[in-house]
């Protein structure tokens, strides 16, 4: 024991600094060893954000094209229903007539390229060459009528002579309703009348099965153009195509107003011949 605590403080003192000086370099290194990821880390540079992918692009849909105007351009083609603007519709279906008469498809296709100008052409030609001065035109879907001045007949369809045929004292069907021409009629002589409506068309149609109201009747003539409109002549008379004629006649007592006929007194093909209608389509 005494031998043991014999060694020199000196010697002793100078071991214990070493110790500690030992001892503070170790935990330096740790430190140094310990912090040098975080150094490391905060002074390199992050890494770069990863691509987003590029949006697809959105597809536009394209505006829907503009309707085109009813006679605008050649090929525009009215449908059921649709008339021109310039001109005055035709009660439809057709009121129901005294007679009726097919026109022979034949009679007014002038070619391949037959329309339907080329038609009520041919109608007013033939109107013409049977005195007939006065019509009026009216639109129906795909198509038009063409209606003739009233005109007092015999009773086997024949017309006045002379001046009587016209002598009636009432305007055209095309400038007063049919309502007012039998009105008109009761101040006018006894006897039988007609008016005579050419409709063409490819739409399918039968006349009302009953005689016109009398609602029908005010709107039927109410001003009918002098010519058919391009954008209806334009049309193609094609495959489907026909045209009828409708007979309305009338027949006045010596005394009240005049009554509609149904059936009339002779058929729609003899008013057309008596009339001098039926031949002039036949060769024109």
């Amino acid at each position: 024991m005494v031998r043991l605590f014999s060694i020199p403080l000196v010697e002793c003192c100078s071991a214990w600094r070493l110790v500690i000086t030992l001892l503070a370099c170790a935990g330096l290194t740790a430190c140094q060893q310990s912090s040098a990821p975080q150094a490391s880390r905060a002074g390199a540079e992050p890494p770069p954000p990863a691509a987003m992918p590029a949006p697809a692009p959105v597809a536009v849909p394209p505006p829907p094209p503009k309707p085109a105007a009813i006679g605008q351009g050649s090929s525009a083609k009215p449908t059921a229903g649709e008339s021109a603007a310039s001109i005055p519709q035709f009660d439809w279906p057709p009121p129901r007539a005294s007679a009726e008469q097919s026109i022979p498809d034949k009679w007014l296709r002038t070619g391949p390229t037959t329309n339907l100008a080329d038609v009520a052409d041919k109608f007013d030609k033939a109107l013409r060459l049977a005195h007939y001065e006065q019509r009026s035109y009216y639109s129906v879907p795909r198509g038009f009528a063409l209606a003739t001045q009233l005109e007092q007949i015999k009773a086997d369809g024949t017309p006045m002579s002379g001046a009587d045929r016209w002598k009636i004292g009432t305007p055209s069907v095309g400038n007063l309703s049919l309502l007012t021409f039998i009105k008109a009629l009761a101040y006018a002589p006894a006897g039988y009348y007609r008016a005579i409506v050419f409709v063409v068309t490819d739409a399918p149609w039968v006349q009302s099965a009953t005689a016109p109201s009398e609602a029908q009747i005010q709107g039927w003539a109410g001003g009918g153009a002098h010519s058919l409109p391009a954008s209806i002549g334009a049309l193609p008379y094609g495959e489907g195509y026909h045209a009828q004629a409708l007979i309305y006649e009338f027949q006045k007592d010596s005394s009240g107003p005049a009554r509609t006929l149904l059936p009339g007194t002779v058929s729609a093909e003899t008013h057309l011949d008596k009339g001098g209608i039926w031949e002039p389509l036949s060769i024109l």
